[in-house]
């Protein structure tokens, strides 16, 4: 059978009639596949032809795998048009490109008898010369271009690589079509060959025509919206879009680009492949989240190759750095087994990637090549010459035949790759290779593109957190020499006797200052004669930058070959602009080796050899290590932050010393401008409050300095006040420390209000203010200002949508020439504790009964800070004795006494407001609490008698988180039952009550503990109190049990007593002392009494043995 007769259309059965044994005899090959494109007979004629065994094709995509679609794109595009159609009877002639042998082919497939099933028939016409790109390229223009101008590739002159703009190309790669229009409007300017192909339309066609003749709007509405609302600022762009024409039934794909002044259309095939359902299953957002865990950019890329490599298919995926000298480095590798040896860790030279392609990398995210055996599809226009079309950012960029050969020789074929940028820099390319063919979807292709993107945020993160910690080094380094400088010394001076130190900063071998040519440390010496010396320092004043660094000074400067010895590497600080001088650090020449990717033999040195042309074909990538023999370690970030440091740190002396320079004066005058400013700005904030811009205490003590010695001069009158929020604590503990600052910006704006404009009202601290009331008529005036301020806060305080009431309690007092700040500070300040005592929310006034006040509170606190609580604390005991109640154990109220060291004995009233005022409360507390319970432990032991105990506590002791843990265990360690003790609480203690407090109290009650609320009537207990807290007694106080034959006292004990049995409580009436008060008492059914009438507190001893 012939070609012709297996091609008959009105002859289908021939082929499928065939044994395999025929068809394995026909002098074409014949290939069998499935809708999808899967192999399922695969002839004996295409060993030979394509070089693949029968066995390793069957079962494997066709156009995915053996001969895929981005390589000959008529090839699937046919088929594909046939399979959807169900139509596929189709001939063509085809060049196949297998291993750079290019052969030119006939290519026939139709559908087959079995359902489902097609056959590819494949017929050698012509084996064509091995890498004659130009005449496949001639095949290819004659085929669809004959009379249009081509702007073509092949005008390159691949001698001059390194120069050529390699962003500018006029041809793409076959895998789809392109169009060219104009920036703003819908007019074709260019298209490549191939329309018809895609678009079902001749490129001559569509050349100067209306977008619409290529792309109906009715079959692309999105795309067409998108270009209608194209922004002219946004460039570059891309959008995305998926359609089908009609006429042609082939899915494709189209994105957009704003790019070089035009809109570049670029239109695939579209088929959905594994590629592309591994990376819509990758979840990307948690990877994200996982990339933060890494702190270095090798470790972060160690971990992004193995995942895209994964997610691919790609045989290796690399990282590449790009270093100073534009050099490269492979700094992460993954590779499929038993493909090529790693090249990990391999450094590649500039020349592989020259200039122009760097550019390109940096300005467009992805290029991609699905195959390098390809032959190019040319653009064509009838208006346009080649330097006036870029189309740099497409992905169907055709490569240079250069490249191609490139890869060739590093065996690869398929390739990608995305640029990872660091701000605006080049930072690295991630890489990826395929020994063959490698499709990869237009999606993918995408999400790679935002892969890298994010990619390069974090290692631009990464890059900027390692160069500010070197920074940070470096100028940790730097301070350790500030000490060390004497800013009286102009800069050269400066440093003569640092060599050492310096030279420990920046790890040199030697350091030389170079002052106008002089050289200023005796010891150090670089031994090269005059002549040596002066051409080095020509060299380098002519550097570039503020520092210049070199590991290999010879490389740089030739001279320098002669002595790698002494300045193998140098690194100069240039101190002032006109480089007259400067500081030069030297190092030492090691002798290393670096490991390269390729012999520099084989590297393209000689440009006008005309076999470079096409790329230099004795390159070899294999491991090469150069020694090198004139180098020093290089510098690292470590030390190029610490010179800039350095140098930052010399400006700063020279500038110190900026009479020897008369050229910086007017720097210096600026500088001494900022200066000013600076400190007044300091002063400012040295004298003021941060939080409400109030005069600070220092400012405060200025002004009242000043007050004195006007009154001292002209007899002037004032007054000083101190005053605070009442309750402030628990108003910002309930409200939150932030609405507690707004409040104090508050009351701070409404006293400045109130004051008259000689007035001065200062932030001390806290809640705490002062003021200051000058130039006052008489005393009364004075009373009557700080009269209004606190009438003035007692209005409530609007802060954003909230409303606030508060109240202030003042202290004054009137000042005089003859009394100290501090001494008028002491007065103000016991005037606010008069103030507080007699109920807060008012002023008051300093007399002498205040000052003999503070001298005997002066002295408690003395005694109370003289001696230790346990060795001082004793402890009394008061009985409380039934009325109504049943006898069940001995009850006692537990009251302290504060022994003295000259034997003095300090009542509660005295002591506890002592203690609370120097931060001992807690400690006499625990000693009262440790003596009471080693009594209880004592009368159990001794007697084998229970009794219970009240202990009085205070407020800061339930705020300890650690009170009721600490107790308890106690209890525990003296193995006393917690129902034999009672703590006491004040009812003031209910307006302080927090979280923190209940949970307290709570706790102690539930381990047995009993309750008990003191002072019951003297405060403003919350019934919801009562009813939440489990307080089991209430004591009623003294001062209404000593007017209780009155009958407003009596019914008023008389409703109390009611209400505590009513919600299940025991009542204790404090301070019987007449026969009446207990006959009235009993009358109205209180519980428990407590007074003289029975007993005194007496010793421990005595008040078991006469009430137990």
């Amino acid at each position: 059978m012939n070609f012709e007769d297996a091609i008959d259309i009105h002859a289908p059965r021939r082929l499928d009639a065939l044994t395999p044994d025929e068809l394995n005899r026909l002098p074409f090959g014949a290939i069998r596949v499935d809708a999808e494109g899967r192999i399922l007979f695969y002839s004996r004629a295409l060993v030979d032809l394509a070089n693949r065994q029968v066995d390793s094709v069957l079962g494997r995509n066709f156009f995915s795998e053996i001969a895929p679609c981005t390589v000959v794109p008529e090839f699937y595009g046919r088929f594909r048009q046939g399979v959807l159609t169900g139509q596929l009877h189709t001939t063509f002639e085809f060049v196949f490109d297998f291993d750079m042998q290019p052969v030119q082919v006939r290519i026939a497939m139709h559908t087959s008898e079995r359902p489902g099933e097609f056959w590819i028939l494949v017929q050698p016409l012509a084996l064509l010369p091995a890498r004659n790109d130009k005449l496949a390229y001639e095949l290819i223009s004659n085929k669809f271009c004959e009379h249009l101008v081509t702007l073509s590739g092949f005008s390159f002159d691949f001698s001059q690589c390194d120069r050529e703009p390699i962003s500018t190309c006029g041809a793409i790669q076959p895998f789809g079509c392109l169009l060219v229009i104009e920036s703003e409007g819908e007019r074709i300017l260019a298209c490549s060959a191939n329309t018809e192909m895609y678009l079902g339309v001749p490129a001559s066609s569509l050349l100067d025509a209306p977008l619409s003749q290529a792309l109906p709007p009715a079959g692309a509405p999105e795309l067409y919206a998108a270009l209608a609302a194209d922004p002219t600022g946004a460039w570059p762009y891309a959008n995305f879009f998926q359609f089908s024409l009609p006429h042609t039934d082939l899915p494709l794909v189209v994105q957009v680009h704003r790019w070089g002044g035009y809109r570049l259309l670029e239109l695939e095939p579209y088929g959905r492949l594994e590629m592309e359902e591994r990376v819509r299953g990758f979840d990307l957002g948690s990877y994200q989240r996982r990339l933060r865990e890494y702190h270095d950019s090798e470790s972060l890329c160690r971990t992004i190759v193995e995942v895209l490599r994964s997610l691919t298919g790609f045989e290796r995926v690399i990282v590449y750095r790009f270093e100073p000298d534009d050099s490269g480095v492979v700094i992460a590798e993954s590779l499929a087994p038993e493909t090529w040896p790693s090249i990990l860790g391999l450094r590649y030279p500039a020349t592989d990637i020259p200039r122009q392609a760097r550019e390109l990398y940096r300005l467009t995210p992805m290029r991609y090549a699905p195959s390098r055996d390809h032959p190019d599809i040319p653009l064509l226009s009838r208006s346009l010459s080649p330097e006036h079309i870029d189309i740099g950012i497409a992905h169907l960029r055709a490569q240079s035949p250069i490249h191609r050969n490139y890869l060739k020789r590093f065996g690869v074929n398929g390739s990608l790759s995305l640029s990872l940028m660091q701000d605006q820099r080049l930072w690295g390319l991630v890489i990826f290779h395929h020994r063959a063919p490698h499709p990869v979807p237009l999606w993918v292709r995408r999400w790679l593109i935002q892969f890298g993107a994010l990619l390069s945020e974090r290692i631009a993160l990464l890059e900027e957190r390692k160069q500010r910690q070197a920074n940070q080094l470096g100028q940790l380094r730097v301070n350790t020499m500030i000490g060390e400088l004497d800013v009286e010394r102009p800069f050269p001076e400066n440093f003569i006797g640092k060599e050492d130190r310096l030279c420990q900063l920046l790890e040199a071998d030697l350091v030389q200052i170079y002052h106008h040519r002089r050289p200023i440390f005796a010891a150090q010496d670089f031994g090269l004669d005059p002549g040596a010396l002066n051409a080095l320092l020509d060299f380098l004043a002519n550097r570039p930058g503020p520092i210049w660094n070199s590991d290999c000074l010879s490389a740089e400067f030739e001279p320098a070959a002669a002595y790698p010895d002494r300045l193998a590497g140098v690194l100069v600080i240039f101190t002032d602009e006109h480089r007259e001088s400067m500081l030069v650090f030297g190092r030492r020449r090691v002798c290393y080796t670096v490991d390269w990717g390729a012999d520099p033999a084989s590297l393209p040195f000689a440009d006008d050899d005309p076999a470079w042309r096409l790329g230099w074909p004795t390159r070899e990538f294999r491991l090469w290590q150069e020694e090198r023999t004139h180098h020093s370690l290089p510098w690292s970030d470590i030390a190029l932050a610490t010179a800039l440091a350095l140098k930052q740190l010399i400006q700063q002396v020279i500038i110190a010393n900026a009479a020897y320079f008369e050229r910086l004066a007017k720097t210096l005058a600026q500088q001494r401008d900022q200066l000013y400013r600076s400190r007044e700005e300091m002063r400012h904030r040295a004298l003021h409050d941060a939080l409400t811009g109030l005069p600070n205490r220092a400012q405060f003590r200025e002004a009242l300095c000043e007050a004195i010695a006007a009154s001292n001069h002209s007899g002037e009158r004032f007054a000083v006040a101190l005053m605070d929020i009442d309750h402030f604590k628990t108003i910002n503990d309930t409200l939150g420390h932030d609405k507690g600052d707004l409040l104090l910006c508050a009351v701070s704006r409404r006293i400045r209000t109130e004051l008259p404009p000689t007035g001065l009202v200062a932030r001390l601290g806290g809640d705490e203010f002062a003021l200051l009331l000058r130039h006052l008529p008489d005393p009364e005036t004075a009373y009557a200002q700080a009269e209004r301020v606190v009438a003035a806060l007692r209005r409530p305080l609007v802060i954003g949508e909230d409303s606030f009431s508060v109240t202030s309690s003042l202290g004054l007092v009137m000042g005089g020439a003859d009394l100290e700040p501090g001494e008028l500070l002491k007065r103000a300040d016991l005037a606010l504790y008069r103030a507080k005592e007699a109920g807060r929310n008012r002023v008051g006034h300093f007399d002498s009964d205040l000052e003999s006040q503070a001298q005997q509170r002066l002295s408690i606190d003395r005694a109370v800070l003289g001696r230790a609580p346990q060795e001082a604390i004793e402890i009394l005991l008061q009985p409380q004795l039934p009325i109504k109640a049943a006898q069940a154990r001995p009850r006692f109220e537990v009251l302290a006494r504060w022994r003295t060291e000259d034997g003095r004995l300090l009542m509660p009233n005295d002591f506890i407001p002592a203690a609370e005022r120097n931060g001992v409360i807690g400690a006499v507390t625990s000693a009262v609490v440790c003596q009471a319970i080693r009594q209880l432990g004592r009368w159990l032991d001794i007697q084998g008698c229970e009794a219970q105990l009240a202990i009085n506590v205070s407020a800061a002791d339930l705020e300890s988180h650690d009170f009721p843990q600490r107790l308890l265990k106690q209890l525990h360690a003296a193995d006393i039952p917690p129902d034999l003790v009672e703590i006491e609480i004040t009812e003031s203690l209910l307006l302080r009550m927090t979280t923190s407090v209940k949970a307290a109290l709570c706790r102690l009650s539930h381990a047995g503990i009993w309750l008990s609320l003191d002072d019951f009537g003297t405060g403003f207990s919350s019934l919801a109190y009562l009813r939440e807290l489990p307080i089991a007694t209430l004591k009623i106080d003294r001062d209404f049990i000593r007017g209780l034959e009155s009958p407003n006292d009596y019914n008023l004990v008389a409703g109390m007593i009611a209400m505590a049995h009513a919600i299940g409580k025991e009542v204790i009436a404090e301070g019987v002392e007449t026969p009446r008060q207990l006959e009235l008492l009993a009358e109205i059914g209180c519980d428990w009494g407590q007074g003289y009438l029975w007993s005194r507190p007496i010793p421990p001893e005595q008040a078991f043995a006469k009430f137990g």
